[in-house]
């Protein structure tokens, strides 16, 4: 016998075949929806996030008050006056010039928060008093004259006489 005949007798040979249990293809599918659904619920998570993240990133943006620019420095105070030698004495002093004092910058202006006082504020109240009981009877209806109601003159006069 050769190798290839041998080959194909171990290849044929029932007992390395492995059983295939009931159900295993549908095992396989549901485990593939299983892994899509997955996929698609951290798609979603991370979408999702991801907007959120966008949406809190502007809204500090547009939130934030940028500092106010530092004033400029003073300008450096230069002294102009020439450094004494021993061979500069036989010339005149010349005084310096005159150059008005630097003012600092003023800080920018904060306003103040309201001042508090220590003692508590007073509460203003009104009272209301009862009103004072009447001693006068209630009124009581009383039934309209015939004579002065205008509809007692329209039910009063009798039917015209037929001819």
């Amino acid at each position: 016998m050769d190798l290839e005949d041998e080959l194909n007798r171990i290849l044929r040979d029932d007992r390395l075949d492995i059983p295939v249990r009931t159900g295993a293809e549908w095992s396989v599918v549901a485990g593939a929806r299983r892994r899509r659904q997955r996929n698609n619920m951290l798609a979603a998570s991370g979408s999702a996030l991801a907007a959120l993240l966008l949406v809190g990133g502007g809204v500090v943006l547009v939130n934030h008050q940028p500092e106010r620019p530092l004033p400029p420095a003073a300008p450096p105070v230069v002294n102009s006056t020439p450094i004494p030698t021993s061979t500069s004495a036989d010339l005149p002093a010349v005084p310096p010039p005159h150059h008005p004092p630097v003012q600092p910058p003023q800080p920018p202006y904060r306003p103040r928060p309201p001042q508090t006082s220590e003692e508590p504020p007073e509460i203003l109240s009104t009272q209301t008093t009862a009103p004072a009981p009447t001693t006068s009877k209630p009124t009581q209806t009383t039934q309209p004259d015939p004579t002065t109601s205008p509809n007692a003159t329209t039910q009063a006069q009798p039917p015209p006489p037929a001819q």
